[in-house]
């Protein structure tokens, strides 16, 4: 899609509002990595990039470690997928979705141990993992994979369909203009094609 389509379309209301070069310009990781930080296929929404990226924060999302999202930003500068897109994913986990990311982890880790929850309240999820620790760490980077690999398909699926509604609206409209503008031709070839002088009605 090229820049000037993705900023009219309807998805473009909501990538507008991801992290933009000029944010990191000026930083350290520029200074860090330079220029080649700017690249426009880092920063420009392509649809297979835009999917890596999100892809990328969605594991990154699962992690239950600090910096998420300039972990999830520096893998996706070296996988060469949209760096806004990555960061803008690592917020599928946040404080309303955590208990319930943290509680899918710890299942997933008793399935893959081979054994039944712990008789923890599931609503403390502090308490749960204070005594039992050890299925959520396993549960961890399985959780965050199988996140990743739903979200790819998905982007995918989603973009194309916003991407073919906006297409549908555009021909729409210029459809709409091209009628428009050959009724005003024939409008304008219908007054040239009166007499000069002559009255209507007279």
């Amino acid at each position: 899609m090229k820049a000037t389509h993705w900023r009219r379309s309807r998805l473009g209301k909501y990538l507008r509002h991801l992290p933009r070069a000029k944010h990191v310009r000026g930083t350290w990781l520029h200074r860090r990595l330079g220029d080649r930080l700017f690249h426009s296929e880092l920063w420009h929404p392509t649809r297979r990039r835009f999917a890596g990226g999100m892809a990328v924060g969605a594991f990154f999302a699962l992690m239950p470690a600090p910096f998420q999202m300039l972990a999830a930003g520096l893998i996706a500068y070296f996988t060469r997928v949209n760096v806004p897109a990555a960061i803008a994913a690592t917020w599928i986990s946040n404080p309303l979705t955590f208990p319930l990311c943290v509680y899918a982890q710890y299942r997933l880790g008793c399935l893959i141990l081979g054994h039944g929850p712990s008789a923890v309240p599931t609503h403390d999820i502090i308490e749960l993992l204070k005594k039992a620790p050890l299925p959520f760490l396993v549960g961890v980077f399985p959780a965050a994979a199988i996140l990743s690999l739903i979200v790819y398909p998905l982007t995918l699926l989603l973009w194309d369909l916003f991407t073919s509604r906006a297409r549908s609206r555009r021909a729409l409209r210029e459809q709409m203009e091209m009628q428009l503008s050959e009724r005003g031709t024939q409008t304008g070839a219908t007054g040239k094609d009166k007499p000069p002088g002559k009255i209507d009605g007279l």
